[in-house]
């Protein structure tokens, strides 16, 4: 069996020229509307995210290679050119470089601040792997939308959430004994590990302490992030009502520094998923 590397021309995404010259191979199959819908999308006349067909056409099409890269040239395209009509100072990663992500970041000074992200990497991420010669799946990707808001509501629960967890912290005696042990044993691991949340949790707390109202780096930010999203979700022809909460099982490590002010809601379509990421600021 011949295998290739996940970083080769795996997650290369088609040309224009490439796509409607596949295109030709399924006008003998597919129906006239579903060629003609194709065609747009190549074209980028519309958002691959606008339901302009059906869940079940949607997953029929998934079938086929034509659609798959299609919508993934579609969804690059279109958002670097709506991104670029905006006035902002954009970082714009060399997304057909195999990686199989595109990812934009707004700058405010020396400060980076994600507005985009598309991740359609055909297999794995972190791993050094291979998969056999011409294996596809059918997810075309996940998309990550960021909002940031400002929320003083919001930032005093949180202040009196790291309170009372640093007021336990505090309040908390080594269950192990104290007699002389070797280094790394269970007393010194626990003490570790209480100090190691005790700082995590000061240096949280300090942050929001400190904070008097929004400084103009926040509010280019805030500014920043809804243009960036409205213009999107536009596109997308949708709206806020389109997200809703996911539920995930968290891991101990993430329950315990879980905060009030990220919140991450998502919009599933066949094959697509989209985050609407917010921070509260």
């Amino acid at each position: 069996m011949n295998f290739i590397d996940l970083n080769e021309q795996h997650n290369k995404i088609r040309t224009k020229k490439e796509l409607i010259e596949m295109l030709k191979i399924y006008k003998g199959i597919l129906n006239k509307s579903m060629i003609s819908y194709l065609t747009s999308l190549i074209n980028l006349e519309f958002s691959v995210i606008r339901d302009y067909i059906e869940d079940n056409e949607r997953i029929a099409l998934s079938e086929l290679e034509i659609y798959k890269n299609a919508a993934i040239y579609n969804i690059c395209k279109r958002t670097i050119n709506i991104v670029k009509q905006k006035d902002l100072k954009l970082s714009i990663n060399n997304y057909n470089d195999g990686s199989g992500f595109l990812t934009i970041y707004g700058l405010i000074g020396k400060k980076s601040i994600q507005l985009f992200d598309f991740n359609y990497r055909e297999g794995p991420i972190g791993f050094e792997t291979t998969i056999p010669r011409g294996y596809k799946t059918m997810n075309i990707g996940e998309i990550s939308l960021y909002q940031t808001l400002e929320n003083e509501e919001l930032r005093n629960v949180e202040l009196l959430k790291i309170m009372g967890k640093l007021e336990k912290l505090y309040d908390q005696k080594n269950p192990y004994t104290s007699r002389q042990e070797v280094c790394g044993g269970p007393n010194s691991i626990w003490d570790f590990e209480r100090f190691k949340k005790i700082q995590e949790y000061e240096r949280r707390f300090n942050q929001l302490d400190s904070k008097k109202g929004l400084d103009d780096d926040d509010k280019k930010e805030i500014e920043m992030t809804k243009i960036v999203y409205d213009a999107l979700l536009e596109d997308y022809g949708l709206t806020n009502e389109s997200f809703s909460e996911e539920k995930q099982s968290l891991t101990l490590l993430s329950r315990e520094y879980s905060t009030e002010l990220q919140k991450k809601l998502v919009k599933k379509m066949p094959n697509i998923k989209i985050e609407n990421n917010i921070k509260y600021i």
